[in-house]
């Protein structure tokens, strides 16, 4: 996300709030689209390959745009029933330091998975996520959910 698509990568989709491209380029390091479709998430079905039929209906997870990779604490992704609402006219879900997030009963059942950059998923209750996720204060992280 923060590399540029004629480098290969697609911080010039972020505005759009189109989750499923940054998955796309990172396809090689997923192996199968199947791995973007939770068990849990009977709305969603799944994506045959990376290149023809992969949209955000085939996703179940969110993406911070702002994460990156020089931080294990970071915040990646996380499952995409989050309570946390879009601004009118924006796709994107804002996350400041005094913001949590919550998960609707969609998936698991007002739990949720979240991925952060130093490989670790780990499972949150709502109200539990606190700070697990380290953001600085007067920084806003935008998430891109499908």
């Amino acid at each position: 996300m923060q590399v540029s698509a004629t480098n290969g990568g697609t911080m010039e989709l972020i505005a759009s709030g189109i989750v499923y491209p940054h998955f796309q380029v990172m396809s090689n390091e997923l192996g199968a689209p199947s791995i973007l479709l939770c068990p849990n998430d009977a709305k969603r079905s799944y994506a045959t390959n990376f290149a023809v039929d992969l949209t955000d209906r085939n996703l179940s997870y969110f993406v911070n745009v702002d994460a990156t990779n020089d931080d294990g604490a970071s915040l990646l992704s996380g499952d995409r029933n989050i309570t946390n609402r879009a601004r009118a006219g924006s796709r994107l879900v804002s996350l400041t330091k005094a913001d949590t997030i919550a998960w609707t009963k969609e998936i698991h059942v007002e739990k949720g998975h979240l991925g952060f950059g130093d490989g670790r998923v780990d499972s949150f209750s709502n109200g539990s996520v606190g700070d697990a996720i380290k953001i600085g204060g007067g920084t806003t992280n935008w998430l891109a959910v499908p």
